[in-house]
C-alpha cells in the first residue's frame, strides 16, 4: 500500500507540473489553470465522505482498488485533448478516484505496527505521498517543459495501472463485522472532536493545495527560476512531508494529546506561507520546505484522532477521515480561485500573506476537540 500511496501521489502533483507548459503552447491564463485545480479539488472532496461510507460498509479492497483504476484511466484520458472543458471534466474525474483510494488505503496501514505506533505508522504513510509527490513536481515540470504537458499526465496513468496491477495481488483489507452498524456511520460524520479537528486545520489545508499548485507558476514568473529550478523548489513542500509526518505522529506517540502536535505545526505552516512573500529563492525554498514539515505533521494526527474516538475505530475512521479530508480539499477548490484572482490584482506578495493569516484563524478550532487518548478505542 506504500508504494501505492507514492504513485498515487502523482495525480494530485502532475497537473502543477503542466501549468507552465500549457500557459506557453495553449494560452491558458491564471483564471483557467485555477480552473483545472478547482475542478480536481471539487471531485477529491465531493467524494471523501461517500468514499469512507463505501469502504465501511463494502470493504476498503473494493475502495481503494476502484479509486487506482479511475485514478489510472482518467489521467491517460487528460492526454486526449488540450481544450479547458475537456481537461476540467478529466480533472474532477481524477479527483473521484483520488477520494476512493486515499482513507481506506490510511486506515488499513494504520493498523501495521500495532495501536500503539499508529501516529508514527500515518506518519509512514503521509510521507510515502510526499515522495511521489515531490518526485512528480521535480521530474515532471521539466518533462512537461520540453516534451509536452501530456506527458505527466501519460506517466501518472501507466504507474497507477501499474500499481493496480500490484495491489490487487497482495492487498488484503482490515477485517470487520459482517453488517455494519450504521449508527457508527452517522457518530462517524456527527461527531464534535472530528468537525473541530477539520475546521482547525482547514485554512492550513486550503493554504497547501494552493501553494502546491501555484508554486511553480510563483517561481518561474516571480523568481525568474528556470522550469527545473522551479520544479525543484516546488518539491521540498513535499520533501519537507518525509520527516514532518513520522516525526509527528511518533512525537504525539510518545507524549500524548495529539490536539498540541496539531496546534503547533499548522501555526508553523502560516509562518511558512507568510514567508513566500519576501519574493527571494532562499526564502522559498526554506518556507516549501517548513510548510511540507508542518503540514505532513498535523495532518498525521488528525487522520489518527478518529481513530481513537468510540464507535468509530478503524471500520468507520474512512468516513472520519474522509471527512476531515473533504473539509480541507474543499477549502483548497475554494481558497485556488480566490487566490488567483488576489494574484491577478494585486500581485503574489500580498497574496501570500493574506494566505498565511487565513492559516491562523480556524486554528483555535483545533482544542475544541477535547483531549484524546493516544490508545485507540472501539477498533
Amino acid at each position: 500500500m506504500t508504494v501505492s500511496r507514492a504513485v498515487y501521489a502523482l495525480c494530485w502533483f502532475d497537473a502543477a507540473a503542466t501549468f507552465p507548459a500549457l500557459a506557453h503552447s495553449e494560452g491558458y491564463n491564471l483564471a483557467v489553470l485555477g480552473e483545472l485545480t478547482a475542478a480536481f479539488f471539487l471531485g477529491a472532496s465531493i467524494f471523501q465522505v461517500p468514499a469512507g461510507i463505501f469502504s465501511a460498509h463494502l470493504g476498503a479492497k473494493r475502495a481503494t482498488l476502484t479509486g487506482l483504476a479511475v485514478i489510472g484511466f482518467s489521467s491517460l484520458t487528460s492526454t486526449l485533448s488540450p481544450t479547458v472543458p475537456f481537461q476540467v471534466g478529466t480533472r474532477f474525474v481524477t479527483g473521484f478516484g483520488a477520494a476512493f483510494f486515499f482513507a481506506p488505503a490510511l486506515v488499513v496501514v494504520s493498523n501495521l505496527f500495532g495501536e500503539h505506533r499508529s501516529g508514527l505508522t500515518v506518519g509512514i504513510y503521509n510521507a510515502a505521498f510526499t515522495l511521489g509527490g515531490g518526485f512528480a513536481l521535480f521530474a515532471f515540470t521539466p518533462l512537461a517543459a520540453y516534451a509536452g504537458w501530456r506527458m505527466p499526465y501519460l506517466f501518472t496513468g501507466i504507474l497507477t495501472l501499474a500499481a493496480l496491477t500490484q495491489s490487487i495481488v497482495v492487498f488484503k483489507g482490515p477485517s470487520s463485522e459482517n453488517t455494519p452498524v450504521y449508527s457508527n456511520t452517522k457518530t462517524a460524520l456527527s461527531s464534535r472532536t472530528v468537525w473541530s479537528i477539520a475546521l482547525g486545520i482547514l485554512g492550513m489545508a486550503a493554504a497547501y493545495y494552493v501553494v502546491s499548485q501555484f508554486i511553480v507558476e510563483y517561481s518561474e514568473d516571480s523568481l525568474n527560476l528556470t522550469p527545473a529550478l522551479a520544479g525543484a523548489v516546488s518539491s521540498l513542500a513535499l520533501f519537507g512531508g518525509l520527516a514532518g509526518g513520522p516525526a509527528g505522529g511518533w512525537i504525539s506517540d510518545k507524549f500524548g494529546d495529539r490536539r498540541k502536535f496539531t496546534l503547533v505545526p499548522v501555526i508553523a505552516a502560516a509562518f511558512a506561507v507568510a514567508l513566500f512573500s519576501v519574493r527571494n529563492v532562499h526564502a522559498a525554498w526554506a518556507a516549501s520546505l517548513l510548510l511540507g514539515f508542518a503540514d505532513s505533521a498535523a495532518y498525521t494526527n488528525a487522520y489518527v484522532i478518529p481513530t481513537e474516538i468510540p464507535n468509530i475505530g478503524r471500520r468507520y475512521a474512512p468516513i472520519a477521515i474522509g471527512l476531515i479530508n473533504s473539509v480541507g480539499i474543499l477549502g483548497g477548490s475554494v481558497a485556488s480561485g480566490v487566490f488567483a484572482g488576489l494574484v491577478t490584482s494585486f500581485g503574489f506578495s500580498f497574496s501570500w500573506i493574506i494566505l498565511g493569516l487565513s492559516v491562523l484563524l480556524p486554528a483555535p478550532f483545533i482544542y475544541a476537540a477535547g483531549r484524546t487518548s493516544t490508545r485507540p478505542e472501539g477498533s
